[in-house]
């Protein structure tokens, strides 16, 4: 077992972290540290202002992924956590991948109908291996979240958007929505952009094939009507991107504005 201190200087408190050998012998406690994610989550817990009411006293490193880059991709820990004052044990195994962006693309052909673009792809954590869901990706080290929402859509669908062609449907919040607090650290930030398209062009996506092979993804765009969007698909970023859109317009926002009409 390796072991280190992580001192929280705002909090004026310190964490014990080990790793055990196995992993400490292909992944350094330093390497684990640098983890943006990681970093990220030690800033938020040393500036989290209920140090009183929940206390950390060790994080222990469980597993660790890497991409192909050879670069860490998810991190997996527990932390023994109390509640105070009562002293009481709480859960707290956390799962550490990152933020993702995720993007509703909406096809204009026609003043009466509009289309949602969907993506296709084996899924096998649910496992779905036709999972319907919005074009999206993980989140660079450099955090850029517009850059890397019109990077996954020309990925996926082979659409050209420019970052500032976007609507930023979580602007109101700090990072984006947290689809699963309990376990994982991941936030989304969900972007929304409206395409006018001839009718010839919005056949041709139609059952386009996308994703890069060479990284594992085998994509399939496939188009729904937006008004059948919420029963068409299980991915809770559509519904929420759909929910936030709505709200949008019900808003008077410019979403339609005639600067997204050329996305």
């Amino acid at each position: 077992m390796e072991s280190t201190e992580i001192h929280l200087a705002k909090a004026h408190r310190t964490v014990r972290l080990d790793c055990p050998a196995h992993i400490a012998s292909t992944a350094s406690l330093s390497e684990i540290q640098r983890f943006p994610p990681f970093v990220h989550w030690l800033s938020a817990l040393d500036s989290n202002n209920n140090h009183d009411n929940i206390v950390i006293e060790g994080i222990t490193i469980q597993n660790v992924d890497r991409f192909k880059s050879g670069n860490i991709g998810f991190l997996k820990f527990s932390t023994l956590a109390y509640h105070m004052p009562d002293n009481t044990e709480i859960p707290g195994i956390v799962f550490l991948r990152g933020g993702a962006v995720a993007v509703l693309i909406i096809l204009r052909a026609s003043a009466d109908q509009d289309y949602a673009v969907l993506t296709e792809q084996p899924r096998l954590a649910v496992p779905d291996f036709r999972m319907l869901e919005l074009p999206a990706g993980m989140l660079d080290d450099d955090g850029a979240f517009a850059g890397a929402a019109a990077r996954e859509i020309h990925e996926e669908t082979g659409l050209t958007i420019e970052p500032h062609e976007l609507v930023d449907l979580t602007a109101h919040t700090q990072r984006g929505l947290y689809p699963s607090p309990g376990a994982c650290d991941e936030f989304i930030r969900l972007f929304a952009c409206l395409k006018h398209v001839t009718p010839t062009q919005l056949d041709g996506l139609r059952g386009r094939l996308g994703g890069l092979r060479k990284d594992g993804e085998f994509i399939t765009v496939r188009l729904v009507p937006l008004d059948q969007l919420w029963r068409s698909t299980l991915d809770m970023k559509a519904t929420s991107a759909l929910y936030l859109w709505d709200q949008l317009i019900k808003r008077g926002g410019d979403a339609s504005n005639e600067k997204n009409e050329n996305c």
